[in-house]
């Protein structure tokens, strides 16, 4: 009988996507606490939209921590991507006041830290795999 072999350690987070992590976590909770909340005592729609996005939030400490595996991270950026996108396309349909027009510049500067933390991903990844012996 062959003992067993370990399994390779899943690639982790690198320091720049926990630092994308960490800013999106930060941005969500200023987010939150100036535009969501205030907006939710006159909305609660408001609110109720926002709990997609306490999942994620949670799921973004934990990638500023640098435990998670990159695949976690994947996930976890594409189902932010679409969180963001939602967002923006239900608050722009409640009108213009100021607050929305703020709630909705915090989705674009989210939109934006998730396609950095997608590419960085993908650089990542495409810098981890072999390159065939025909393309050297």
């Amino acid at each position: 009988m062959h003992p067993l072999l370990p399994l390779p350690a899943s690639p982790k987070v690198s320091r720049l996507g926990r630092a994308l992590a960490a800013a999106q976590a930060a941005k969500e909770t200023l987010s939150f606490l100036l535009l969501v909340l205030p907006l939710g005592l006159e909305a609660p729609v408001v609110l109720v939209s926002a709990l997609p996005g306490a999942g994620l939030y949670a799921l973004h400490f934990y990638l500023a921590r640098g435990r998670a595996s990159r695949v976690l991270a994947l996930a976890t950026w594409v189902l932010t991507l679409a969180d963001e996108l939602w967002a923006m396309f239900l608050y722009n349909n409640l009108g213009a006041p100021a607050p929305v027009r703020r709630l909705h510049l915090s989705h674009c500067l989210g939109l934006g830290i998730s396609v950095l933390a997608l590419a960085e991903l993908a650089r990542r990844w495409q810098r981890r795999r072999p390159v065939p012996a025909g393309r050297r």
